[in-house]
C-alpha cells in the first residue's frame, strides 16, 4: 500500500535529515527562512509546494518574526521602566523618609524621630523597648482628633539615664473617649543612605534595612 508523504516543509525536512533542527532547540527565523528556502530551491519539479501550503509556511514565519519582536518590545520596555524607577528612586537619597515600623536606631545618643497614625482622639502609651525586649523608657502623649503624630524620643531610660546605642521598639496603643483600646499605626523615620537591587527591585536603603520605595509615606530634607 502507497504512503503519501507528507508535503510541505515537515515533509521536505523528513527527506533532508541533515537540515532537521534538535527538538531541543528553538527553530529561530533565521533557520526558518533557510529551511523554507531550501525546500523551494530542491523541491521536486513534478510535484511543487502548492500555493495554499506556500502561503501557510510564510504565516508561521511572519507569526514568529512577529512574536521575536514581541519579546524584544517587552524586553526594552522592562529596562527602560527599570531605568526610570531608578531614576526617580535616586531622588531619595540623602532624605529622610517616613514609612510603616516600629524599630529606632539610637546612635550617638541623639533624640530619634518616629510617629504613628492615630485612626482617632486617644490617650497614648508609647513603650520604648530594648533588643531584650524590656521596657526602658515610657512616653505618655493625647491626642484630640485622627491624626498622623510626629514623636520624639530622647534616648533616655525612666530614670533619665542615657541609653547604649543601638535598635530600639516601640510599642503604641491608646484608649480612645469610649474607653475602647486601640492601636494606632507605628511609623519609623530613616535617612536613605543609596539604593539595591533586590530580586530585580529597587529597593531604599534606609537605617541598615532595606525599604521598598511604594512604602514611603512622606519625605524631609
Amino acid at each position: 500500500m502507497d504512503v503519501k508523504q507528507q508535503s510541505g516543509l515537515p515533509g521536505f525536512m523528513q527527506k533532508n535529515p541533515t537540515l532537521q533542527v534538535d527538538r531541543k532547540q528553538e527553530l529561530g527565523k533565521d533557520q526558518f527562512l533557510k529551511l523554507l528556502v531550501t525546500q523551494l530551491k530542491y523541491q521536486d519539479p513534478l510535484d511543487p509546494m502548492k500555493n495554499d501550503e506556500f502561503i501557510a509556511q510564510t504565516a508561521q514565519f511572519s507569526a514568529l518574526e512577529q512574536m521575536q519582536q514581541v519579546n524584544e518590545n517587552i524586553t526594552k520596555q522592562s529596562g527602560l521602566y527599570q531605568q526610570v524607577v531608578n531614576a526617580a528612586t535616586v531622588q531619595y537619597i540623602g532624605k529622610s523618609v517616613l514609612t510603616p515600623g516600629n524599630k529606632v536606631e539610637l546612635t550617638a545618643g541623639q533624640p530619634v524621630q518616629f510617629g504613628a497614625d492615630v485612626p482617632s482622639a486617644a490617650n497614648l502609651t508609647v513603650n520604648i523597648k530594648d533588643r531584650f525586649g524590656r521596657v526602658v523608657d515610657t512616653l505618655h502623649l493625647n491626642t484630640d482628633k485622627a491624626d498622623r503624630l510626629d514623636i520624639e524620643w530622647d534616648g533616655h531610660n525612666a530614670d533619665n539615664q542615657p541609653l547604649p546605642d543601638g535598635t530600639y521598639k516601640f510599642e503604641i496603643q491608646g484608649i480612645n473617649s469610649s474607653g475602647e483600646v486601640i492601636l494606632p499605626v507605628a511609623l519609623t523615620k530613616g535617612k536613605v543612605a543609596g539604593i539595591s537591587n533586590k530580586n530585580g527591585k529597587t529597593m531604599l536603603s534606609v537605617d541598615g534595612r532595606l525599604v521598598d520605595p511604594s512604602k514611603v509615606l512622606a519625605t524631609t530634607n
